[in-house]
């Protein structure tokens, strides 16, 4: 990489890191990570979410499957750290996907 791109890029980065997402998302990844226990919870919940969204198929079945899941762990979600921590992740999440997404529109690849 050519070393005007290599120090843009590291710019881009901090101006990321410089978002409100950015730093929401790290605040309540700490707060999480005081609770070391509960924050390995929240990881086996989203690995189980993110299973779960992959393998549905649109069907009664798939949805069954993904109310039974939130039921189950409703009284988790509820839980103040968890709940910040997500919405804060799902808020940085967006914001990046949206990022990409306008750099592969603007570039002809």
């Amino acid at each position: 990489m050519d070393a005007r791109l290599y120090d843009d890029v590291l710019q881009f980065i901090e101006c990321i890191k410089d978002t409100p997402e950015y730093r929401e998302y790290q605040e309540k990844k700490r707060d999480l990570e005081a609770f070391p226990e509960l924050k390995e919870q929240v990881e086996i919940l989203k690995k189980k979410n993110y299973d779960l969204s992959a393998a549905f198929a649109g069907d009664r079945e798939s949805l069954d499957r993904v109310i039974r899941f939130a039921d189950e762990n409703e009284s988790f979600f509820m839980d103040k750290a968890v709940r910040d921590y997500l919405m804060a992740e799902s808020a940085f999440c967006r914001m990046m996907r949206e990022i990409l997404n306008l750099t592969m529109e603007q570039i002809d690849f």
